[in-house]
Order: structure tokens, then C-alpha cells, then sequence
């Protein structure tokens, strides 16, 4: 890289950081937050006798959060191991019944995961708090579930960066910027990278621009992109004869320093690891703060587009009644999958995307073209009864590989698609728990 390039890099990247980083005061004042809900629930273990602790956790224990209206904050109940999976659902329970800050107002919804927990909203001070029950454990053998991990996983990254300061500026630029390129979270319906595995592979290359260089000069499919940052195989072909198949399909295989069975990366695939390398080339080619901005849909450009190519513009409200987060996105995809695959019968699709707002409700955009004709597959010839009806409705056909068909030219409109549609499918849209669907 000239030396240009590599000033200009470091100016936006100094240049981004002044409007990404959180203040000392705001730190102080969600910790402020923290320790009040803290000071409650310890009130109520003493009072219940429950053996447990609590501790802040994510980026607020290790200051990498990234500026923004509403921030998030992990609190984690460690309980002590002998408590089964039926106790820690019972105290969570209890503990949460009724609960109230005193002076704040707030809202408490109940969440279900691979262990259900809570999340305590401050919606007037831009704050959410999810309490999460997780077991204190001496070692990683001892886990039952992923949240056992996350006192390990401060730990080891606040360790990191007492040791090399500057690291939590490069783990802030590092989220900021794969949320701009919709990189960052592991949920299903994203795919992309977890906050700590982040942490990680920034702690393992040393910078955020190093980080983009070993993600830029990477080869192809085939070849896995490896980190091992607490050493615990003797080389990369060990941890691919030793670690579980099923940890191995995603594109970068990033050994847990806390657990060395574990990829902190599996959530990463194909597709948004492709998206992500695209954006890395594109940064490091010609550096901008434009890739640090989290651009929605373009409902405008899409319109002209469509316009210009003598296509349709359409867009589709979809909404579910499963839970929100991780379960409604995963759903809401998964639709939008198949809204794609039932346009595709009527028409070409030119471009397409999907937006979820972590709610209930998503948005899916298309430019569509109205296919010249369609392609009506009859039945074999061997079936004579059902070659003669095809004939009937079809006067118009043609033989091809031992089967009747037919082609006609469609003259369906976007709104009658919608109409057919919701008709069509509402046995398989209640299945998927999707409720509505609509053109705005």
C-alpha cells in the first residue's frame, strides 16, 4: 500500500473515531443505570436466598461500545452451579416478578433463548438492559450453555486491552464499521460476525486495518481463513483434522481463547463473509467514511431504476406474530425468501432486498420486469386423460422432453400478484407465523 493510501486511511479513521466513541461522562451515566438495577436485584437474591452475582458485561465492561440513540447493556446473574436449568428458570422468575426501579420508569418483557431472560426498558434515557442467567464456573468443561462463557470472555478481552489500550479504539472501528456493511450480529437472520468474535480477530491481527487486510487478501471459498489466538493447537492443520466438522463450515475458523472446541465464528457465512471482503477491498482501494454509515434502502434510486429500465417498483410490509429479534427476523427472511421465489413465477427479478426493524415487521424491495412469456408444464405423454384436458385449456402447445406444455404471455399486475398470493398461501403464511402482507 503507497504511502497516500495509508495517510488517508488514518485520516478517516481518526475522523471517525471522534463520532463513534462514547464519552467518559456517558459511560459514567450507563454505568449509573447499571448499578441501580444491580442494587435491586441484589435486594431480592438476599431477600429470596438465591446464590448468585451479578456483573456488567459486553461492551460496556470493556468500553468498545460504539456511539448511537439507544445502547444496549449486558448484566449477567451468574448462579451457583449445583442450581439445575428448572431452579434458574424459577428464580429468574421470582426475581423479575414485579420489578421496579425506584424513580424510573421502565418496561420488563421476557425473552426466550437457549435460557430465557430479561429485558428492562428505559425508554425515555435511550437505555435497554437485558439481565441474562448464566452459571459460575471455574473452567469451560463446565458450561451448559453459551452464556457461561461471557465472565471468561470480559475477562480475556479486557485484559487484552488494559495490556495495549489503543485496541478498544480499533474494536470500536471494527463494529462500527461491519454494522454500516450490515455485518454485525450472529443472529440467523444476519449471519455475520458477533460482537466478541470482533474483539477477537482485531485483538489477533493488531488493528482494525490489519484486521481488513487479512480479510482483503484472503483466497477463495475453498480456503478457511484461521485464527487460534490463545494458541491451542500446534498448527492450522490441527485444527482442521481436530476441531467438529460442523464448526468448520464458516469461512473464518476463529479458535475461542476460553474454550478451544468452540468457533466464535460459526455464525459467520458465505454470503455476508463475500459481502464483508467486497467492502474491506473497496475501503482499503479507496478509503472513506462513507463506509461507515449505515445506509438503508434507497426507495428513490430504486424507483428511477425501475423507471429507467421500463420495470416495476415494488414494496412489501410484512409482519409476524413471533417473538421479536433473532426468531421474527429468521421467520421474516425465510418469507421474503419465498416471496421472491413466487414473483419469480410472473416475473424477473431485476434486484431485490430485505429490512428488519428487530421488531415484528419487515420491508422487502423489488424491480421486477414482466416476463415475456411463462413456461406451463403439463403432464407426461404416457398420461393420456391428462394430456387431453392440458389440450383443452392450452390451445396453444408444444412437446418437449415426453411432456405437453404450453407458454403464455403474462399480464398479471404487482397488485393482482398480491391478491393471488394471499389467497394462495394462507395456510403456509400461518404456518410460518407471518400475519400480514401488503404493498405499501
Amino acid at each position: 500500500m503507497n504511502e497516500t493510501k495509508s495517510k488517508r486511511i488514518n485520516e478517516v479513521l481518526k475522523e471517525e473515531l471522534k463520532g463513534i466513541s462514547v464519552s467518559k461522562e456517558e459511560y459514567k451515566y450507563l454505568k449509573e443505570i447499571s448499578n441501580l438495577v444491580i442494587k435491586e436485584i441484589e435486594k431480592r437474591l438476599k431477600k429470596w436466598k438465591i446464590d448468585a452475582s451479578v456483573f456488567i458485561g459486553g461492551s460496556l465492561a470493556k468500553e468498545t461500545l460504539v456511539k448511537k440513540e439507544k445502547h444496549d447493556i449486558d448484566l449477567f446473574l451468574r448462579f451457583n452451579k449445583r442450581y439445575h436449568e428448572m431452579q434458574i428458570n424459577r428464580a429468574m422468575k421470582k426475581l423479575f416478578f414485579l420489578f421496579k426501579i425506584p424513580g424510573w420508569k421502565t418496561k420488563i418483557k421476557k425473552i426466550h433463548g437457549s435460557r430465557d431472560y430479561v429485558q428492562i426498558i428505559f425508554d425515555k434515557h435511550g437505555v435497554m438492559i437485558e439481565i441474562i442467567p448464566s452459571l459460575k464456573i471455574s473452567n469451560s468443561e463446565e458450561a451448559r450453555n453459551i452464556t457461561d462463557f461471557s465472565y471468561f470472555h470480559v475477562r480475556y478481552v479486557k485484559d487484552k486491552i488494559e495490556k495495549k489500550k489503543k485496541l478498544a479504539d480499533e474494536i470500536i472501528l471494527a463494529k462500527s464499521f461491519c454494522h454500516a456493511q450490515k455485518c454485525y450480529g450472529a443472529e440467523s437472520y444476519i449471519n455475520g460476525f458477533s460482537g466478541y468474535a470482533l474483539e477477537l480477530l482485531v485483538i489477533s491481527c493488531g488493528s482494525f486495518e490489519k484486521f481488513l487486510n487479512a480479510i482483503a487478501i484472503s483466497n477463495g471459498k475453498d480456503e478457511k481463513i484461521i485464527f487460534d489466538p490463545a494458541n491451542h493447537y500446534k498448527d492450522e492443520i490441527q485444527v482442521i483434522n481436530e476441531l467438529n466438522s460442523a464448526k468448520r463450515n464458516s469461512p473464518i475458523i476463529l479458535i475461542d481463547p476460553i474454550s478451544k472446541d468452540r468457533n466464535a465464528a460459526a455464525s459467520l457465512s458465505h454470503e455476508t463473509f463475500d459481502i464483508f471482503k467486497n467492502a474491506c477491498k473497496r475501503f482499503l482501494n479507496a478509503p472513506s467514511s462513507e463506509f461507515f454509515e449505515h445506509k438503508r434502502v434507497s426507495i428513490e434510486k430504486m424507483r428511477d431504476y425501475a423507471m429507467d429500465i421500463e420495470g416495476a417498483f415494488a414494496v412489501f410490509e410484512v409482519k409476524t406474530s413471533k417473538q421479536e429479534g433473532d426468531i421474527a427476523g429468521t421467520k421474516l427472511l425465510k418469507f421474503h425468501k419465498f416471496l421472491g421465489k413466487e414473483l419469480e413465477k410472473s416475473f424477473d427479478i431485476i434486484e431485490s432486498h430485505f429490512e428488519y426493524d428487530d421488531k415484528k415487521t419487515s420491508h422487502n424491495y423489488f424491480i421486477i420486469k414482466r416476463k415475456k412469456e411463462i413456461i406451463i408444464h403439463g403432464p407426461l405423454l404416457n398420461y393420456k386423460e391428462g394430456v387431453e384436458n392440458f389440450k383443452k385449456t392450452h390451445r396453444i402447445w408444444y412437446i418437449q422432453d415426453g411432456r405437453i406444455c404450453a407458454a403464455k404471455s403474462p399480464e398479471i399486475t404487482v397488485r393482482q400478484f398480491m391478491k393471488e398470493f394471499n389467497s394462495r398461501n394462507k395456510t403456509q403464511m400461518k404456518q410460518m407465523g407471518i400475519t400480514k402482507v401488503g404493498l405499501v
